[in-house]
């Protein structure tokens, strides 16, 4: 954020704005429309009602069709933003930098000679017009001054500095604005907006946002978003001059490598991260993947927090795969591409959390993947996390998965008992308002699944009834108030969970496992799904034979002996480029049905 004038005062009012639009649309939209590429400012000019002197706070973007989109979605919330930062009379304006006017092409001798012509011609002709003019602007510059409006004193007044005005608005206070005419005028590079008049203008509302997100009207990254101008032609968002800023990295919030509990369900993944700190640009792309509340999220705080403090990089970025689309989807449509990939291949580690979320986006894919490919040929470090592991994330191409997965790709298990006990320790310990029983502790965490997050809840639980009874809680009160929190933590698969799991595991059609085929690809698959039916439900053998298309209870309870025999051996199952070793597509069905 800039201000020509550069005095206190105006930079505590854009910062004053700042802070109150920030509020009012909150944090997500705010750094998804007024972070990159565009500038705050201040301005004195005259009121267009009373031409009395006022403040304009200007909002500078560098695409017209970003502008638009944003006089039209924030309309009252920028109104607001300014009456409390610069007192009631104040507006706002969109001002737009215009594109670079293209060379004229040089004329000929002839037509050189043709333009003079037709120059002279109307010089003559409106010489007349010109004389007639001037009579008529003596008159009104005479009635002008003889007039009871303002004297030239009160003209000057009306170019106050923009720190009186600004002191006179705070002596006000931020009422609220009268009702008065007004609207918004357009004009070249800029709209300018009543600060009344502009709330009752439509299109404020989230539909247009989300047509605006749409990343199925990007046809090829290198197009250009263009908007009609006044005239009718169309203009190409040209991309921000200044350098484009650090993206927004999320905070590590002291999750560090010391704090990370480890156990056989992630001692893998673990070692994986200390490897990429102690040798960034070998051990790297790291990805992980397990299911929600593994700790995925954690290591990558922790490696960002190493990375700046121990390897001492200045430009580590860690976000969401999410504010990567959003950011790539606002950059295509203000700064440009060429200001996005600056700020994205020209860090010094790069870490992205929830990859899956990029699944199916093709545009966001493309960008990702030559990201990727950029800092990996220079030897930066690579992070990702998600759900499942590259080649299992549907929508993810062959080559982005392909890259993700040349360096480690590391599972984080469901977190076993005797990790859930030492997490339910540390949390008692700094939640909690009274000591717990160690054999209380243990028996808890036999109740809950493998989330981390269910850990906290039960913790938190525990403070409140110690606080609530004033002593440390019963097992039979934790389970009386906090059963449905027990409950919702272990979600029992179901037959027809671990069917549709096994079917994309190895590539099947929804209802291939039931069907009456005796190919490997398929009759090897079902046995599998049969035995883990078996292992993870308690449904009969009839049951699950049922359940697959057999026709007797036999069929399921050798699908037992046969699973066994495999994992004994190490025999692979399916056909093709999907066959898999038994034990791999156990902890590959596995996987799926926690994640869910």
């Amino acid at each position: 954020m800039s201000s020509t004038q550069g005095s206190i005062e105006t930079q505590e009012a854009i910062e004053h704005f700042a802070e109150a639009l920030h509020q009012r649309i909150g944090a997500d939209r705010y750094r998804l429309w007024f972070t990159h590429g565009v500038q705050f400012d201040l301005e004195v000019g005259d009121s267009p009602d009373d031409g009395e002197p006022t403040v304009f706070v200007i909002i500078r973007t560098s695409g017209p069709f970003a502008a638009q989109r944003m006089g039209n979605s924030f309309a009252t919330e920028l109104r607001a933003a300014a009456m409390i930062a610069c007192g009631e009379r104040a507006r706002y304006r969109i001002d737009v930098e215009e594109a670079e006017q293209p060379t004229p092409k040089k004329r000929t001798r002839a037509a050189k000679v043709a333009a003079e012509k037709k120059a002279t011609t109307k010089q003559k002709s409106t010489r007349g017009r010109a004389a007639a003019s001037r009579s008529t602007t003596k008159t009104a510059r005479a009635a002008g001054r003889s007039s009871s409006g303002r004297s030239s004193s009160g003209r000057r007044g009306s170019a106050n500095s923009l720190a009186s005005l600004l002191a006179q608005s705070n002596a006000a206070g931020n009422g609220a604005a009268s009702n008065g005419k007004g609207g918004r005028k357009r004009s070249r590079g800029r709209v300018e907006h009543d600060p009344v008049a502009a709330a009752e203008l439509p299109g404020d509302d989230d539909e247009h946002e989300e047509d605006y997100y749409d990343e199925d009207e990007f046809e090829s990254d290198e197009q250009p978003v263009r908007a009609k101008s006044r005239g009718g032609a169309k203009k190409s968002a040209q991309p921000s001059a200044a350098l484009p800023p650090l993206p927004d990295s999320q905070p590590t919030g002291g999750r560090t490598l010391d704090s990370f509990i480890t156990g056989p369900c992630n001692e893998f993944a673990f070692s994986a991260a200390m490897m990429a700190v102690a040798t960034p640009s070998v051990a790297t792309p790291l990805f992980l993947h397990g299911p929600t509340g593994t700790g995925k999220s954690h290591l990558l705080a922790a490696l960002a927090n190493e990375f700046r403090t121990r390897r001492r990089m200045r430009r580590v970025v860690l976000l969401t795969a999410e504010q990567f689309t959003n950011d790539f989807v606002v950059s295509v449509g203000s700064t440009g591409l060429p200001a996005f990939r600056k700020r994205y291949r020209d860090v010094d580690a790069l870490l992205i959390d929830d990859v899956h979320f990029l699944a199916a986006k093709t545009a966001t894919l493309r960008e990702a993947l030559y990201t990727v490919e950029t800092l990996a040929s220079a030897g930066k470090p690579l992070v990702f996390s998600a759900n499942l592991p590259p080649s299992d994330i549907r929508g993810l191409t062959g080559e982005v998965a392909g890259r993700m997965s040349s360096g480690l790709v590391c599972p984080l298990a469901a977190l076993d008992q005797q990790t859930r006990f030492q997490l339910l320790q540390r949390m008692v310990a700094t939640r909690c308002v009274l000591g717990c029983d160690n054999a209380l502790l243990e028996e808890v965490s036999e109740l809950i699944g493998g989330d981390a997050r269910a850990a906290g809840g039960i913790a938190n639980l525990i403070g409140m009834l110690q606080r609530m009874f004033r002593r440390e809680p019963t097992i039979d009160e934790i389970r009386r108030y906090g059963g449905d929190l027990l409950r919702s933590t272990q979600v029992a698969p179901t037959l027809r969970s671990i069917e549709k799991a096994v079917c994309e595991t190895f590539g099947l059609e929804g209802d291939g496992l039931r069907s009456k085929a005796q190919t490997r690809r398929v009759s090897e698959p079902r046995t599998l799904a049969m035995y883990l039916a078996r292992q993870h439900t308690g449904s009969a053998f009839t049951e699950i034979a049922k359940h697959f298309g057999r026709r007797s209870h036999s069929n399921a309870i050798s699908a037992i002996s046969k699973v066994e025999n495999w994992l004994a051996s190490g025999k692979p199952i399916g056909a093709g480029d999907g066959a898999m070793s038994a034990q791999d597509a156990i902890a590959r069905v596995e996987s799926r049905l926690r994640v869910g």
